[in-house]
């Protein structure tokens, strides 16, 4: 059985918040493994909510609070990708900027925890909450992620 699309939501912003803490130390040997990793749990998690999550979000009158969660995705991949950018040998730009990505990720998460995650329990019922986590699964199977460095 799949899981509820919030719980699923909730447990993936806890693991890439705690891989852009663990970026923005500085000596990481393996920080160029880090960051791809970090991507490739991001990256399909926002094309899975945009897919999946935010049209049904949507669906229910929800409209500003998607358009809010859109940008900040558009934020963060602005970020991720001037982070492509850096050489990982330049730690200290690196390590300077890291915590703008994760400020950036933190406010949109604590947005969507505090704010748009309980409309979505209100308008949604317990059963379309588990179906809209197994299509979530899927459309993150489906994401077509960036060329890693």
């Amino acid at each position: 059985m799949g899981q509820n699309i919030l719980d699923l939501l909730r447990r993936e912003h806890a693991k890439v918040l705690a891989e852009l803490d663990e970026l923005q130390r500085k000596g990481i040997s393996d920080r160029a493994e880090l960051f791809n990793q970090m991507k490739n749990n991001l990256l399909p998690h926002m094309a899975g909510e945009e897919r999946v999550f935010y049209p049904r979000l949507e669906e229910q009158g929800l409209h500003e609070l998607v358009a809010v969660s859109r940008e900040e995705h558009k934020a963060i991949r602005e970020l991720i990708d001037r982070l492509n950018n850096i050489s990982i040998a330049r730690e200290e730009e690196w390590v300077r900027a890291v915590p703008e990505l994760r400020e950036a990720m933190r406010s949109h998460v604590s947005r969507e925890e505090k704010l748009v995650f309980p409309e979505a329990r209100q308008k949604i019922d317990d059963a379309h909450l588990l179906h809209i986590g197994g299509r979530f699964e899927e459309a993150k199977g489906k994401a077509h992620l960036r060329p890693l460095r």
